[in-house]
């Protein structure tokens, strides 16, 4: 498929099913207030706790039902895939977001070593050439992993969402190959960076009109529409 195909199939299969999109719209809704509340000050530390767990228990759901979205559409859906069977759900989320953790940890480890530089030197004015050399290697690490973990959610959704196949990577390089460099990084890519100026700007415009419907909007419908538009369109970047 072109990108003109793609592009116009996630936006056909996004609008298909707005019950769906409302429900992962209220569900991400309630994620956002859960975060929002364990930052209040007033209160008590435990009940800030559970709000943390709510929001990471969201996460991981959603991780999960994104990666259903890729994997049945590589496997030629057409339709949103339902709200069920959460144990699988849960399970391809969490190993979504393992896999990511770990893939990150050098370059949050190189960020670690430069803040711990910077904080030596104690000087705004001056900071030592080889914290800048350790901040650069964060920023191309950190760009070249974004850039091509998508490769690997697509050869995880040819193996059944196994953690294992997430660290395969000469066959995960050899899916690069396959979709192509130029069509995995410049579409998916290209794609994520639309999507988020278009929620960006869709939000500031709504939310200037009508402040609090606006937000409401955004949150039960923009967010999750493109969210399963991202999904959607990764998926079909791996298709005929």
């Amino acid at each position: 498929m072109d990108l003109k195909e793609i592009i116009k199939d996630a936006f056909r299969y996004s609008a298909s099913d707005f019950k769906i999109i409302a429900l992962l719209g209220i569900i991400l809704l309630l994620a956002d207030l859960a975060d929002e509340l364990s930052g209040a000050g007033e209160l008590a530390n435990e009940l800030k706790l559970v709000l943390f767990v709510i929001v990471i228990l969201i996460a991981i759901f959603e991780a999960g039902y994104v990666f259903r979205i890729v994997e049945e559409t590589i496997q030629g859906s057409e339709k949103l895939p339902k709200f069920n069977n959460f144990r699988l759900m849960f399970s391809h989320g969490l190993n979504e977001i393992l896999i990511l953790i770990i893939y990150l940890s050098l370059p949050l480890f190189l960020l670690s070593l430069y803040f711990f530089n910077f904080l030596v030197s104690m000087d705004l004015n001056d900071v030592p050439e080889q914290s800048a050399i350790i901040f650069l290697g964060f920023v191309f690490l950190a760009a070249i992993i974004y850039a091509f973990f998508p490769a690997v959610i697509l050869h995880r959704a040819h193996n059944n969402g196994k953690f294992k196949s997430g660290f395969e990577f000469r066959k995960i390089y050899h899916k690069i190959r396959t979709v192509g460099v130029k069509r995995l990084v410049v579409v998916y890519l290209g794609i994520f960076i639309i999507v988020t100026i278009v929620e960006v700007v869709l939000a500031d415009t709504i939310s200037g009109i009508i402040p609090l419907i606006g937000d409401l909007i955004t949150d039960l419908l923009i967010a999750p529409f493109l969210l399963v538009f991202t999904a959607r369109v990764l998926g079909l970047i791996d298709t005929p």
